[in-house]
């Protein structure tokens, strides 16, 4: 019985989701608004209507300002530019797992182009070290600047992911509440800020399902 358990938990703890749903669903998301009115635009009797359809349906139960589209063609996106906006900050945070998981796990053929540039590395520091030439300043500054690169997205992302899953899911919807002071505060605020509103809380909640995903994040 306790062997059962303890496989049960270890196939648990290595469940592990395929990355390509993830990333239709992104995909979809992002396109999707555009296609919209591209569809529109064709005047194809069920072409045009379908785009028509997922415009009024988005509009109608999704979008809270759809009067706010951009226009593609003559004909208004699917969804406002704020909610444009948030499926930008979902492939942005992608993007931050994405280089934040490369980093992590480098390939063995990096491990050892990595032991080769040190040896040679080694080697000519010895040699400028014997020489004491002024004009040879002894630095791996190209290595440490690309070190200094990959912190900069693995060391806040490693910070977030040790948050427990409460606060996470807490910090990708308090995002949201400036779409709720900007509807409100702010009713002509230009698209740019809009698109730009968005993505900041799509970037959120794209860390948050992200940080979720089984196998996105290698533990």
């Amino acid at each position: 019985m306790r062997n059962v358990q303890t496989f049960k938990r270890s196939n648990v703890q290595t469940l592990i989701w395929p990355i390509w749903p993830l990333l239709a669903i992104l995909a979809v998301l992002f396109l999707g608004p555009l296609i919209a009115p591209l569809f529109q635009a064709t005047g194809l009797p069920l072409i045009a209507d379908s785009g028509a359809l997922a415009r009024d349906m988005l509009s109608r139960y999704i979008c809270p300002t759809p009067v706010k589209s951009y226009v593609v063609l003559g004909f208004p996106m699917a969804v406002c530019a704020r909610c444009w906006g948030a499926t930008i900050g979902l492939w942005a945070a992608w993007f931050v797992f994405r280089l934040a998981t490369t980093h992590q796990q480098p390939k063995l053929s990096t491990f050892e182009e990595g032991k080769e540039t040190r040896r040679q590395g080694d080697i000519v520091n010895a040699r400028r070290s014997v020489s004491a030439s002024p004009r040879h300043p002894v630095s791996r500054s190209g290595q440490s600047s690309a070190v200094g690169r990959w912190s900069l997205v693995v060391g806040p992302l490693a910070g977030y992911l040790a948050l427990a899953w409460p606060l996470r899911l807490a910090l990708g919807a308090l995002p949201f509440l400036l779409w709720v002071a900007e509807i409100v505060a702010w009713p002509p605020a230009p698209y740019s800020i809009l698109l730009i509103n968005g993505a900041f809380a799509g970037f959120w909640a794209g860390l948050f399902f992200g940080s979720i995903w089984p196998g996105l994040v290698k533990e």
